[in-house]
Order: structure tokens, then C-alpha cells, then sequence
């Protein structure tokens, strides 16, 4: 097998298949030797790197998704408790705020890892949790046959800069699977500046009677030197305003057939349009513009804007939101 010649995604793909069909024990042998050695590890954590996957995904996504293959193929096999050890660290330490790993692809991969982990590992944790927040007890749990496979959430609000240590302690039998996440807010004067893909929404009144339009340019700029695939835009929809959906139909129907900014499908929500478009190409970009209705008489505040790569989401922007206000018609 040419090692050599393969990047860690096909090996781990290659790998699956080989423990999966069982058939030459010499072939699968050498597919996880290869697999292996292709793994990357610091301290407890262990990963595959891959630049991309078959389905576009980039970077940190792209790593989740080819570990959690690597990690399904090692458990199937069970030839290296401790790379799967190491992977699993990996996996859960990569899991975002909101319970997923970026992309679909990598959070399918990587939840198909750690059922077939916990499947092989047999009954999940039982014992005592409790959370500390800067020394002093917070929560606590017991965690039993009955609830130890259920999700526990614990929200400790009004948290400050100043807090130093959150703190874990388990005492029982089995491990434990856990997650601290922490969220904040910066003002939009301090928004990064050099994105790869960027995004501005602009409007051409701000102040307006109920029933008139109000006319938006959103204007997408892919600033990497290599194509962005498969760009989602999320457009805000202002609240008490309806879309006129004319326009997004009208672009669909202008981009047909381009490499560059074609938008091949959206949809909408209350809050905002979702729209698909097949990839940005290098150091483009285009200005899309729709119209809104003021429905009512409201004074509020755009839903926020975004773009981001659908499997790199990391790769993305938000746009300030704008105050719009609707009076009655005289």
C-alpha cells in the first residue's frame, strides 16, 4: 500500500472498508498500520489531519470529520485502545458551544464515534459530579443507571471577566463525557478586519411609512486566493417587514450556470433567507439586492446577517445590524 500517496481522509475511508469487509486479514493489517501512522497527537489528544474532504470541508471540520472516521475504523478493528482513547479526547474537546462539531458531516462522524465508543465500552458512568465556580460548589449530581445516559446542562449566568477556575469533580465508576462552554459579546466597532469572506448589508432608508419598501444591497467578497465552496448567506429579516422573494428569483435565475456566485436554491424563515450559492471564486464577490415591506408601524432592529463556508463555518461574517423604523401612513 502507498502510504506515502495518501492523504489521512482516504486512509481513514480505506480503513473503514477494510475492517468492514474482513476478508484479508493482511490487507486490513496494513490499512490500519497506515492509518496510524498517519496520526498526529499531543499530550492525551490524538487527530488526522486532512486539508479536504470529499465534501468540500476545510480546516478544523475537516479534521473533526476525518478523526471521527480514523476513530470508527480503529474501535471496529481493536487493535490500539490508546489512539482511541486519544481520538476520542480529541473529538470532544473539538465540540462547540452548541452540541455539534461545525459541519453535518463532521458532527455525524463524530457522534458515530463516540456511540460506537460507548457501545464498545459497555454501561456509562455512575457516581457523584459536582461543578465548582471559583472554589465554591455551584451544582451538583448523582448519576445513576437510570440518568447517566441522559443530557445534564448546567447555565451559571452573570459569570464576569473576573471569574478564575470552573471546576469538574467525579467520583465513581466509568468515565465521563463533559463539556464547559462560555459565551460573550464584543461591540461591532471591534469586528476583525482581514475576514476571508465578508459580508455588508446597507439599506437605502431607515425610516419609512408602513406599506412602503425598503431596498437592501448585500454585498458578499470572497477575499482567499482559492475558491470558497458551497457559500451560505443568511439574510436578516427585519421584524414586522416581509421579503419580496421576486428578487432572490430574479438573481437565481441571472446567476444560472455561473462558476462564481450562482445561487442555486433558499428558503425562509421568519427571521430570515437562507440562501445556497455553489462557491465564490478567488478574490470575488458580488452585490445582491432585495426589497422589504414594512408591514406595520415598529421600531426595531435588523435579525444579523451572515456568511460563512457550509462546510467551514469557521470561515465566515456577520454584518452590523441596522435600526429601522416604520411609522403609521397618514
Amino acid at each position: 500500500m502507498g502510504a506515502a500517496r495518501l492523504d489521512a481522509y482516504t486512509l481513514a475511508v480505506l480503513a473503514n472498508f477494510a475492517v468492514d469487509y474482513r476478508k484479508d486479514k493482511a490487507f486490513t493489517g496494513r490499512a490500519m498500520q497506515a492509518l496510524l501512522d498517519a496520526m498526529a497527537s499531543e499530550g492525551d489528544r490524538a487527530w488526522w489531519k486532512a486539508e479536504e474532504t470529499s465534501v468540500y470541508a476545510t480546516g478544523e471540520s475537516a479534521m473533526v470529520e476525518t478523526t471521527g472516521l480514523a476513530v470508527q475504523a480503529l474501535l471496529k478493528w481493536g487493535g490500539d485502545p490508546a489512539a482511541v482513547t486519544k481520538g476520542i479526547n480529541y473529538i470532544i474537546a473539538k465540540k462547540g458551544a452548541a452540541g455539534t462539531w461545525g459541519t453535518t458531516q463532521a458532527t455525524i462522524t463524530a457522534l458515530q464515534a463516540l456511540l460506537l465508543s460507548t457501545e464498545k465500552a459497555g454501561a456509562g458512568a455512575k457516581g457523584a459530579v459536582e461543578i465548582s465556580v471559583d472554589g465554591k460548589v455551584a451544582e451538583k449530581l448523582t448519576l445513576t443507571a437510570e440518568n447517566s445516559n441522559l443530557f445534564h446542562q448546567f447555565v451559571f449566568k452573570g459569570i464576569d471577566s473576573q471569574t478564575k477556575t470552573v471546576e469538574l469533580r467525579f467520583t465513581g465508576e466509568g468515565s465521563l463525557t463533559y463539556q464547559i462552554a462560555g459565551r460573550y459579546f464584543i461591540p461591532w466597532t471591534e469586528k476583525p478586519a482581514g475576514e476571508a469572506i465578508s459580508i455588508d448589508v446597507k439599506y437605502d432608508r431607515t425610516r419609512l411609512e408602513q406599506d412602503q419598501i425598503a431596498t437592501a444591497t448585500a454585498t458578499v467578497r470572497n477575499r482567499l486566493n482559492k475558491t470558497a465552496n458551497i457559500v451560505m448567506v443568511d439574510l436578516g429579516i427585519p421584524p414586522g417587514f416581509e421579503l419580496l422573494t421576486e428578487d432572490l428569483q430574479a438573481w437565481r435565475a441571472k446567476t444560472v450556470g455561473r462558476k462564481s456566485g450562482c445561487l442555486e436554491k433558499f428558503s425562509l424563515t421568519a427571521t430570515q433567507a437562507i440562501l445556497y450559492f455553489n462557491s465564490i471564486g478567488p478574490n470575488d464577490g458580488f452585490s445582491l439586492t432585495f426589497r422589504l415591506r414594512a408591514k406595520y408601524p415598529i421600531k426595531a432592529q435588523t435579525f444579523a446577517s451572515r456568511v460563512y463556508e457550509y462546510y467551514a463555518p469557521e470561515v465566515g461574517s456577520i454584518a452590523r445590524p441596522v435600526q429601522l423604523e416604520v411609522r403609521s401612513r397618514k
